[in-house]
Protein backbone atom coordinates (compact mmCIF):
# COMPACT_ATOMS: atom_id res chain seq x y z
CA UNK A 1 0.00 0.00 0.00
CA UNK A 2 1.24 3.49 -0.89
CA UNK A 3 1.59 5.93 1.97
CA UNK A 4 0.08 9.24 0.80
CA UNK A 5 0.53 11.03 4.12
CA UNK A 6 2.73 14.08 3.82
CA UNK A 7 5.19 15.01 6.55
CA UNK A 8 4.59 18.73 5.97
CA UNK A 9 0.94 18.85 4.97
CA UNK A 10 0.41 22.45 6.13
CA UNK A 11 2.91 23.80 3.61
CA UNK A 12 1.25 21.81 0.81
CA UNK A 13 -2.25 23.05 1.67
CA UNK A 14 -0.96 26.65 1.70
CA UNK A 15 0.79 26.19 -1.64
CA UNK A 16 -1.32 28.39 -3.90
CA UNK A 17 0.52 27.16 -6.97
CA UNK A 18 -0.63 23.58 -6.42
CA UNK A 19 -4.19 24.61 -5.56
CA UNK A 20 -4.48 26.83 -8.63
CA UNK A 21 -3.04 24.03 -10.77
CA UNK A 22 -5.71 21.63 -9.49
CA UNK A 23 -8.51 24.10 -10.22
CA UNK A 24 -7.12 24.74 -13.71
CA UNK A 25 -7.06 20.99 -14.37
CA UNK A 26 -10.72 20.79 -13.39
CA UNK A 27 -11.50 23.68 -15.72
CA UNK A 28 -9.54 22.00 -18.53
CA UNK A 29 -11.62 18.84 -18.12
CA UNK A 30 -14.78 20.94 -18.46
CA UNK A 31 -13.36 22.72 -21.49
CA UNK A 32 -12.47 19.45 -23.22
CA UNK A 33 -15.98 18.22 -22.55
CA UNK A 34 -17.61 21.29 -24.12
CA UNK A 35 -17.95 19.74 -27.58
CA UNK A 36 -20.04 16.70 -26.67
CA UNK A 37 -23.40 16.92 -24.87
CA UNK A 38 -23.04 13.46 -23.34
CA UNK A 39 -19.60 14.26 -21.91
CA UNK A 40 -20.84 17.68 -20.73
CA UNK A 41 -23.78 16.00 -18.98
CA UNK A 42 -21.51 13.48 -17.25
CA UNK A 43 -18.83 15.99 -16.18
CA UNK A 44 -21.40 18.46 -14.85
CA UNK A 45 -24.08 16.07 -13.62
CA UNK A 46 -23.42 16.31 -9.88
CA UNK A 47 -22.98 20.08 -9.94
CA UNK A 48 -26.07 20.55 -12.09
CA UNK A 49 -28.00 18.34 -9.68
CA UNK A 50 -26.90 20.54 -6.74
CA UNK A 51 -27.71 23.79 -8.59
CA UNK A 52 -31.14 22.72 -9.84
CA UNK A 53 -32.05 21.02 -6.55
CA UNK A 54 -31.42 24.34 -4.78
CA UNK A 55 -33.92 26.03 -7.14
CA UNK A 56 -36.38 23.16 -6.67
CA UNK A 57 -36.23 23.06 -2.85
CA UNK A 58 -36.43 26.83 -2.36
CA UNK A 59 -39.27 26.95 -4.90
CA UNK A 60 -41.04 24.20 -2.98
CA UNK A 61 -40.53 25.94 0.36
CA UNK A 62 -41.78 29.30 -0.97
CA UNK A 63 -44.79 27.94 -2.89
CA UNK A 64 -43.34 28.50 -6.38
CA UNK A 65 -44.82 25.05 -7.15
CA UNK A 66 -42.01 23.26 -9.01
CA UNK A 67 -43.43 20.96 -11.68
CA UNK A 68 -40.31 19.71 -13.44
CA UNK A 69 -36.59 19.15 -13.08
CA UNK A 70 -34.26 18.53 -16.03
CA UNK A 71 -30.60 17.55 -15.75
CA UNK A 72 -29.97 16.96 -19.46
CA UNK A 73 -28.08 19.67 -21.40
CA UNK A 74 -29.87 21.26 -24.34
CA UNK A 75 -29.17 24.10 -26.75
CA UNK A 76 -31.21 27.23 -26.24
CA UNK A 77 -32.58 29.27 -29.13
CA UNK A 78 -29.66 31.73 -28.82
CA UNK A 79 -27.14 28.86 -29.16
CA UNK A 80 -26.07 28.75 -25.52
CA UNK A 81 -26.12 25.45 -23.67
CA UNK A 82 -28.47 24.99 -20.71
CA UNK A 83 -27.19 22.23 -18.40
CA UNK A 84 -30.43 21.87 -16.47
CA UNK A 85 -33.65 23.59 -15.49
CA UNK A 86 -36.50 23.66 -13.03
CA UNK A 87 -40.04 24.47 -14.15
CA UNK A 88 -42.04 26.57 -11.67
CA UNK A 89 -45.70 27.44 -12.15
CA UNK A 90 -46.35 29.92 -9.34
CA UNK A 91 -43.64 32.59 -9.39
CA UNK A 92 -44.79 35.63 -7.41
CA UNK A 93 -43.18 38.77 -5.98
CA UNK A 94 -42.25 37.04 -2.73
CA UNK A 95 -40.69 33.87 -4.19
CA UNK A 96 -39.12 34.80 -7.54
CA UNK A 97 -35.93 36.42 -6.21
CA UNK A 98 -35.03 33.78 -3.59
CA UNK A 99 -35.92 30.89 -5.91
CA UNK A 100 -33.85 32.31 -8.78
CA UNK A 101 -30.84 32.97 -6.51
CA UNK A 102 -31.21 29.74 -4.50
CA UNK A 103 -27.90 28.24 -5.71
CA UNK A 104 -26.13 30.88 -3.60
CA UNK A 105 -27.07 28.65 -0.66
CA UNK A 106 -24.32 26.29 -1.87
CA UNK A 107 -21.81 28.84 -0.53
CA UNK A 108 -22.55 27.57 3.00
CA UNK A 109 -21.46 23.95 2.40
CA UNK A 110 -18.47 25.23 0.36
CA UNK A 111 -17.39 27.31 3.35
CA UNK A 112 -17.93 24.34 5.69
CA UNK A 113 -15.78 22.06 3.49
CA UNK A 114 -13.08 24.74 3.43
CA UNK A 115 -13.10 25.24 7.19
CA UNK A 116 -13.89 21.79 8.62
CA UNK A 117 -13.03 19.11 6.05
CA UNK A 118 -9.85 18.03 7.84
CA UNK A 119 -11.66 17.81 11.17
CA UNK A 120 -13.17 14.61 9.75
CA UNK A 121 -10.62 13.32 7.22
CA UNK A 122 -6.91 12.54 7.55
CA UNK A 123 -4.49 15.06 6.10
CA UNK A 124 -3.35 13.29 2.95
CA UNK A 125 -2.74 14.41 -0.63
CA UNK A 126 -5.78 12.41 -1.78
CA UNK A 127 -8.00 14.15 0.75
CA UNK A 128 -6.58 17.56 -0.16
CA UNK A 129 -7.48 16.82 -3.79
CA UNK A 130 -10.96 15.73 -2.71
CA UNK A 131 -11.38 18.92 -0.68
CA UNK A 132 -10.33 21.13 -3.61
CA UNK A 133 -12.67 19.26 -5.98
CA UNK A 134 -15.60 19.59 -3.54
CA UNK A 135 -15.01 23.30 -2.93
CA UNK A 136 -14.62 23.96 -6.66
CA UNK A 137 -17.77 21.98 -7.44
CA UNK A 138 -19.82 23.80 -4.79
CA UNK A 139 -18.53 27.29 -5.63
CA UNK A 140 -18.89 26.80 -9.38
CA UNK A 141 -22.48 25.68 -9.01
CA UNK A 142 -23.35 28.31 -6.37
CA UNK A 143 -22.99 31.01 -9.00
CA UNK A 144 -26.38 31.93 -10.48
CA UNK A 145 -26.55 31.59 -14.25
CA UNK A 146 -27.39 34.57 -16.45
CA UNK A 147 -30.90 33.13 -16.77
CA UNK A 148 -31.16 32.94 -12.95
CA UNK A 149 -30.14 36.60 -12.64
CA UNK A 150 -32.54 37.66 -15.41
CA UNK A 151 -35.43 35.87 -13.67
CA UNK A 152 -34.46 37.36 -10.29
CA UNK A 153 -34.43 40.99 -11.44
CA UNK A 154 -37.38 40.97 -13.83
CA UNK A 155 -39.89 41.01 -10.96
CA UNK A 156 -39.88 44.62 -9.76
CA UNK A 157 -42.27 43.83 -6.89
CA UNK A 158 -39.84 41.26 -5.53
CA UNK A 159 -36.90 43.64 -5.81
CA UNK A 160 -38.84 46.32 -3.92
CA UNK A 161 -40.07 43.79 -1.33
CA UNK A 162 -36.61 42.36 -0.56
CA UNK A 163 -35.00 45.80 -0.85
CA UNK A 164 -37.44 47.08 1.80
CA UNK A 165 -36.74 44.03 4.02
CA UNK A 166 -32.98 44.54 3.77
CA UNK A 167 -33.27 48.29 4.25
CA UNK A 168 -35.58 47.88 7.24
CA UNK A 169 -33.33 45.22 8.75
CA UNK A 170 -30.30 47.44 8.31
CA UNK A 171 -32.15 50.40 9.90
CA UNK A 172 -33.24 48.28 12.89
CA UNK A 173 -29.69 46.95 13.35
CA UNK A 174 -28.09 50.38 12.86
CA UNK A 175 -30.38 51.97 15.47
CA UNK A 176 -29.82 49.22 18.04
CA UNK A 177 -33.44 48.06 18.05
CA UNK A 178 -32.55 44.37 17.85
CA UNK A 179 -33.43 42.46 21.02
Amino acid sequence: MIDTTLPDFASLSRNRFLLILMVLLLLRIRSIASGNRLVIALVNLFGTLLHETAHFLVGLALNAQPTGLSLWPRRQTDGRLSLGSVTLRNLRFYNTLPTALAPLLLLAPAWWVDQHFFDHWPRTVAHLLLQVVLITLLLDNALPSTTDVRVAVRNIGGLLFYGALLGGGWWVWRNGLVL
